[in-house]
């Protein structure tokens, strides 16, 4: 049992990452029904760390390469229980790439043919209704940023015809100030 603290769920990730690795090197009880109990306790659905999801996506591009290579080989054998598995282990292999947050990954490491193609493609999928969703967003705020703008010339319009109405009076009362100014002069 892990606690729910990121540091404990980060360290027993790296733990059980190691172990996947090394039972796959080691070619020891390496199928599909095992792993996928093994990878639940990885709580993957919640893991930000991008280095160490970049290492968990490996593992299940090993995975599905090693999956598609039994495929390959089920092709020309007789259909038995055994070379029927790899339809129920390539939909849990799917799954277990679905818990990944990958778009955190660089985009370099998404260029694998040993990624399934869906995944990717619903990546893409996703990634374009979020720019377009931005992309909507900015149109919106652009049309109220330029209604702002346009209430602001207004604004600035009458203000300027204000102050310019207000210049003239101030000239026209200069001028009556310096004609009374004058007539009190011409009269001492």
């Amino acid at each position: 049992h892990v606690p729910l603290t990121e540091d404990a769920l980060h360290l027993s990730r790296r733990v059980l990452l190691r172990g996947l690795f090394r039972r796959q090197h080691a070619d020891v009880e390496n199928d599909v029904p095992t792993i996928v109990r093994l990878w639940a306790l990885g709580r993957w659905g919640s893991c930000r760390d991008a280095a160490l999801i970049s290492e968990a996506f490996s593992f299940l591009c090993i995975c599905w390469r090693s999956q598609r290579a039994k495929k390959a080989l089920a092709v020309g054998l007789e259909p038995d229980i055994d070379n029927c598995h790899w339809i129920q282990d390539e939909e849990s292999l799917f799954r277990m790439f679905a818990d990944l947050q990958f778009w955190r990954l660089q985009l370099k490491e998404l260029l694998t043919p040993w990624a399934p193609p869906q995944l990717l493609a619903c990546h893409v999928a996703t990634r374009c209704k979020e720019l377009d969703l931005q992309q909507i967003a900015l149109l919106e705020d652009n049309r109220r940023n330029l209604a702002e703008i346009n209430r602001l010339r207004q604004a600035v319009s009458l203000l300027h015809n204000k102050l310019e109405v207000s210049d003239t009076r101030s000239v026209q009362n200069m001028q009556k100030q310096a004609e009374v100014l004058e007539k009190l002069r011409s009269l001492r």
